[in-house]
């Protein structure tokens, strides 16, 4: 017992030679004075920025380098970081901005971490809690447009409403520069609603900047304003409006023959069908003038003008959209063969512009004339017969050859008149009449009509009548003239003395 008693006391007695110690103060004291978060209602899918105020206290014994600046959740995910963001001396202080996004609405604890280096190199850390209140993003926009230099240009603008509360007053604004070029309203946007918008602007230059500003009123009463500014393109102005001026389709002349048309007259694959073909390679009296914008602004009051030697009507076609075409129909029926130019002026960028073109009118043409024509005739009976040439190139149909009423001359059966029908273009029918004459008979009156693309036209030709010689019982001469006769005679006195004369010498 008397031992242990004496090493206890030798242990206290070698305690009470060491030196007392006191717990050290560190040399650098790192403090976060403030944390602040702009803006002061921060909302989803937005920049949201926490901003640090770093001190160093005044009674630190070293400076500090400030190794970085750290923003972390709830689960101790970095979020933001600023590194080596500066140096404090003791008493100084900085500022360091952490930005951020936050995808979920509600709370979000936050701690701010400074960590640095103070003159011998020890690590010094504050933290400092930061709590976030985050609220739904305001209404989502999206933006569609076609800009074009100099030309006041449409703007799709759809807001959508992500919230879960209504919001109401909207105004959708076009801002170029810093002025507003156009605007709408919305009464009010349901929880995830949408709203498009149909607006406008014009571009002064292609480095024009365009945005998009929405101002509402949340449920609560607040006025927010969000501005997008859209990358959007401006284009130069390209005018670039087509003519093309091409024949009425549908436009087509009736080629159906009934019995006795050229068809049946000279066999098949007559004239009809040939001229059918023909018919769709013609120039008809009609043609369609199509307009069409290519360029990339709207025109405006487009009239179409064709010209010749002559005033012809104008056609208005009105406004096209980029793209669009429109079609007008003009009557060149009284118009002669010509190179018609065709122009077209409209409003672009407002002024007044123009585009010309021009369409080569070469209508067919068509005419009945009889060619070939034989008579025979044999007492008071007179038959006539020929053919019906087509000297144009249009068809013609309903063509009638008929006899007509003369002195002396009376359309006679079986053929007063004759039924051709159709005659396409440098075509021909033939054709024979019957008639009955007297002595007071000189010619004969033929009667020829028809129709060019469905316009009647009648024709006549008088056509002389041979008349019979007197005394037809004196054989073959009988036919022949005193003065013919006589002159065959001396011919063959001539021959005769020819052949005479040769034959004497010999002898």
């Amino acid at each position: 017992m008397r031992r242990a008693s004496v090493v206890l006391v030798t242990v206290a007695f070698c305690l009470s030679l060491i030196a007392p110690t006191v717990a050290g103060v560190p040399d650098a004291r790192l403090t976060v004075d403030d944390a602040t978060v702009a803006p002061d209602r921060p909302t989803t899918d937005e920049p949201t920025t926490v901003t640090a105020d770093i001190a160093l206290s005044a009674g630190s014994n070293s400076a500090v380098e400030l190794d970085r600046v750290t923003l972390r959740d709830e689960s101790d995910e970095r979020l933001a970081t600023a590194s080596n963001p500066g140096s404090l001396s003791p008493g100084d202080s900085l500022t360091v901005d952490l930005v951020t996004e936050f995808t979920d609405a509600g709370r979000h604890d936050l701690t701010l971490v400074a960590k640095g280096t103070d003159s011998d190199g020890a690590t010094v850390t504050v933290e400092r809690p930061v709590t976030v209140v985050v609220e739904d993003s305001p209404p989502g926009i999206s933006v569609d447009a076609d800009l074009v230099e100099g030309v006041r240009s449409p703007i799709e603008v759809t807001v959508g409403n992500p919230a879960v509360d209504a919001v109401r007053n909207i105004e959708i604004a076009i801002i170029r520069g810093s002025a507003t070029d156009d605007r709408a309203f919305v009464p009010t946007l349901a929880a995830g609603a949408e709203e498009t918008v149909n607006l406008s602007a014009r571009p002064i230059s292609t480095d024009d900047e365009i945005a998009v500003r929405v101002s509402y009123t949340t449920a609560t009463g607040d006025r927010q304003t969000t501005v997008r500014r859209e990358n959007l393109r401006i284009e130069p102005l390209r005018d670039d409006v087509g003519i093309d001026v091409r024949p009425v389709s549908d436009q087509q002349v009736d080629t159906g023959g009934g019995a006795g048309g050229l068809g049946d007259l000279i066999g098949g694959g007559g004239g009809g069908l040939q001229q059918g073909d023909s018919q769709e390679e013609g120039a008809p009296t009609e043609v369609e003038v199509a307009v069409t914008n290519f360029g990339n602004a709207a025109i405006e009051g487009a009239v179409v003008e064709p010209s010749t030697d002559q005033a012809l009507p104008r056609q208005f076609v009105g406004d096209l959209e980029p793209g669009e075409t429109e079609t007008v129909t003009v009557d060149l029926s009284n118009v002669p063969p010509a190179d018609v130019d065709v122009a077209v002026s409209y409003r672009l960028d407002r002024e007044e512009r123009r585009s010309t073109t021009t369409y080569a009118h070469r209508p067919e043409t068509a005419a009945i004339t009889l060619t070939g024509v034989d008579m025979e005739r044999e007492d008071d009976r007179l038959l006539i017969s020929g053919n019906a040439g087509n000297t144009g190139d249009a068809e013609v149909t309903g063509v009638v050859v008929a006899v007509g009423e003369a002195e002396g001359i009376t359309p006679a059966y079986p053929q007063r008149d004759y039924f051709i029908g159709t005659v396409g273009g440098s075509e021909f029918a033939p054709f024979e009449l019957t008639a009955t004459v007297d002595e007071n008979a000189s010619t004969v009156p033929v009667e020829v009509t028809y129709r060019v693309d469905g316009e009647p036209r009648t024709e006549q030709v008088d056509l002389p009548v041979e008349t019979d010689s007197e005394g037809d019982d004196s054989g073959f001469f009988g036919t022949l003239s005193p003065l013919a006769v006589g002159g065959a005679l001396g011919a063959s006195a001539l021959v005769g003395g020819a052949l005479l004369v040769p034959l004497y010498r010999r002898r």
